[in-house]
């Protein structure tokens, strides 16, 4: 149902036209500062001494989900969903907070006479220019003075909701225009000099020949090197910034999948077997189903034989009617029955138009007496374009005079679908439907074809409850012994024959457990859990879980005796560098390499790269390359893999005429990254206080 599915659930003009672009405006200003007064109540968060408010919060979650939902008809809501939405709620709220004050510390705003410039004046703002109905209908131009009269009629009329959508809407062009200002501000700031523009020019024409050897760490024995007590902790007191850590814990974790019995799948199949007949001679199939299926949302629509959905239905294609095969398996885990209901020659695909009067609007008998006076003025001559636009709650055809393009079986609602694939070119009817009322219009229609409707019965093989408590029991014996035996989880694990897995990291908002999704209850005991607990069993998704919490690291800096591995790994490095630049000195590289059991090998590089063909990843290397002399032995490079010498051989410069052209590719660049750095830097300097983690 693709195109009901953008059918608006409220009414009124701008919600429809502009779209997406008030998604964003939802997610974002309507935030006045709520105090707490005294309550006891837990605060979302504070930002910059503004109370995020948990009714306020939630409101804006709702909306959001309102709006992917209206706009989505597959849209599916899990705690998963809900805590990347709650995470995009809570960042539009730190923006508009932070970037609201900015704006009034640098005195941005908007004049009520700037406003009727933007809206109808020589400098409108482009969205306002967009819409059609501010359009001079013979030229397709913007007409200032349509615009005028809209916003007045608007304001004026009795209708709150309309209202204050407009004014929804005018809010969120003013946030338009005031970041714009802000952004203008920024980017008139980012100049490029002529050295600058030179320098880049240079580092991506001039290229440098060179030849080198390299010297792979790993040829060299750990043990000859090992680092002692003091070298480490002295790495680690002049490196100590490398290690700043925010709070965050480490889990090792069990999954017990309950995988239902061989008993449990021949059950299933009993039980459709049980529905067979009754599905063969029971005239009410659709009933039979809905009480029946696991899934509540089948679909009857006549299909064609190549798009059948189930190849075990290309057998019914040519069966007599009441046919029942099954039960087969579907898919893994899913047994299915089905039976060809009917045989119809019907269009491969429709067009139509139609004119909605949504449920929130009216009454379905109202509804239905304000459509059949719309037929009769269509019928006397009226265009149904134009009723569509002045009448219809779809904006999103309304637009297009209810036009709603061509269309397969399926695509809408049962009641909508039935109505284009059984009208005659040219036919009105009035339909009721889950979104309001009709005045459907066929338009056109396909040539017709041989299709058929098929019902079917699925039913998921599902775990018993014996089944289910043989897991259970599992679990509960595997929790048991780590809590009271000193036997490790690793160790635990391999008793067991079980598979580990693990989550790093893990910090307070997370909003679920890496390769478990909807799993924020496990997150939520990670919060209050201590180095060395054992969790209770967890039921996500149709599997058993234990966690045991490996590490727990408060913010500041890693202390070193979680480092240790690490550490000894970089000075063993370093001493193995120390002992060949020591060993090679003042040697050439033929030498070098012939010691090594290697030779000499050449490339090129230019400074604007990062990588070298045969080495990989070494800027630092393609720096020391640039600042080295011609023809002269170096000091080895300490890269990643590998110490390198180098000899540079030969530079090959490519001469520019126009350095325009990168003067401008250097601002452009500049100004692409400006507004993300000028508002982390905002950020960083703020004082944010997030609350999630205790509320959800």
């Amino acid at each position: 149902m693709a195109t009901l599915g953008n059918i608006r659930k409220r009414s009124g003009l701008l919600l429809a036209v502009i779209g997406i672009a008030m998604l964003a405006f939802i997610l974002g200003d309507f935030m006045q500062s709520q105090r707490v007064g005294g309550s006891s109540q837990i605060i979302i968060g504070e930002i910059e001494g503004e109370k995020v408010m948990p009714q306020n919060f939630q409101n804006k979650v709702d909306e959001q989900i309102e709006i992917q939902s209206s706009q989505n008809p597959n849209f599916s809501i899990n705690e998963a969903t809900r805590g990347q939405i709650r995470s995009q709620v809570w960042n539009q709220f730190v923006r508009d907070i932070l970037m609201n004050k900015q704006y009034s510390s640098l005195g941005i705003a908007l004049s009520d006479k700037e406003w009727v410039e933007r809206l109808s004046g020589s400098n409108v703002h482009p969205e306002i220019s967009k819409i059609p109905l501010f359009q001079d209908p013979n030229t397709g131009q913007f007409d200032g003075n349509r615009a005028l009269t809209y916003v007045k009629g608007i304001m004026s009329e009795e209708s709150i909701e309309s209202r204050n959508q407009w004014i929804s809407y005018q809010e969120y062009l003013i946030k338009l225009i005031n970041q714009a200002k802000y952004d203008a501000l920024i980017s008139k700031s980012m100049h490029i000099t002529d050295y600058q523009t030179k320098i880049s020019t240079e580092e991506k024409n001039n290229n440098i020949v060179f030849n080198y050897v390299k010297i792979p760490y790993s040829s060299l024995a750990d043990s000859s090197f090992a680092p002692s007590d003091k070298e480490i902790k002295d790495y680690y007191k002049k490196n100590k910034s490398d290690y700043k850590q925010t709070k965050s814990k480490d889990i090792d974790y069990v999954v017990f999948e309950v995988v239902p019995s061989i008993d449990d799948e021949q059950k299933t199949k009993e039980y459709l077997n049980s529905l067979l007949l009754e599905f063969s001679k029971y005239e009410d199939y659709e009933n039979l189903v809905r009480r029946h299926s696991d899934f509540s949302n089948n679909q009857f629509i006549y299909s064609k034989k190549e798009s059948l959905l189930d190849s075990d239905w290309q057998k019914l294609f040519d069966a007599e009617i009441g046919t029942t095969i099954g039960p087969y398996l579907y898919n893994e885990g899913n047994y299915r029955i089905a039976k060809l209901v009917d045989v119809q020659k019907r269009a491969d695909s429709v067009s139509a138009r139609h004119i909605l009067i949504s449920n929130e609007r009216m009454t379905p008998d109202s509804a239905n007496t304000f459509l059949t006076q719309l037929k009769k003025q269509f019928e006397a001559g009226a265009d149904f374009g134009e009723l569509a636009q002045a009448n219809s709650d779809d904006k999103g055809s309304a637009i297009k005079g209810g036009d709603l393009g061509w269309f397969s079986e399926g695509r809408m609602v049962d009641e909508f679908n039935e109505a284009c694939f059984t009208s005659a070119k040219g036919q009105l009817q009035i339909v009721e439907t889950q979104f309001g009322v009709h005045l459907i219009q066929l338009v056109n229609h396909s040539k017709k074809i041989k299709k058929i409707k098929v019902a079917h019965i699925d039913r998921n093989v599902s775990a018993s409850t014996e089944t289910f408590e043989k897991y259970h029991k599992q679990a509960r014996e595997f929790a048991g012994k780590l809590m009271t035996t000193n036997i490790s989880f690793d160790s635990l694990i391999n008793i067991s024959n079980l598979v580990k897995r693990n989550d790093y990291r893990i910090v307070e908002s997370k909003s679920s457990i890496s390769g478990l999704p909807n799993s924020r209850e496990i997150v939520k005991w990670v919060n209050q859990a201590k180095k060395g607990d054992v969790s209770d069993i967890f039921e996500i998704n149709n599997s058993l879980v234990v966690c045991y919490l490996l590490e727990s690291r408060d913010e500041g800096f890693a202390p070193l005796n979680t480092l240790i591995e690490e550490i000894s790994s970089m000075v063993t490095m370093q001493k193995k560098y120390d002992y060949v630049n020591k060993l090679y000195s003042n040697q050439d590289l033929e030498n070098i390499a012939a010691s090594n059991s290697t030779t000499v090998q050449s490339a090129k590089t230019n400074f604007s790269s990062s990588s070298i063909t045969g080495i990989g990843f070494e800027p630092k290397l393609i720096g020391k390359i640039f600042g080295a002399d011609k023809d002269t032995y170096n000091q080895p490079v300490q890269c990643s893999n590998s110490i390198i010498y180098f000899q540079t051989i030969s530079e090959d410069s490519i001469q520019t005429q126009n350095q325009n052209a990168e003067r401008i590719q250097l601002v452009n660049a500049l100004k692409n990254i400006s507004n993300v750095e000028s508002f982390n830097a905002i950020k960083d300097k703020s004082t944010i206080t997030d609350n999630r983690a205790e509320i959800y």
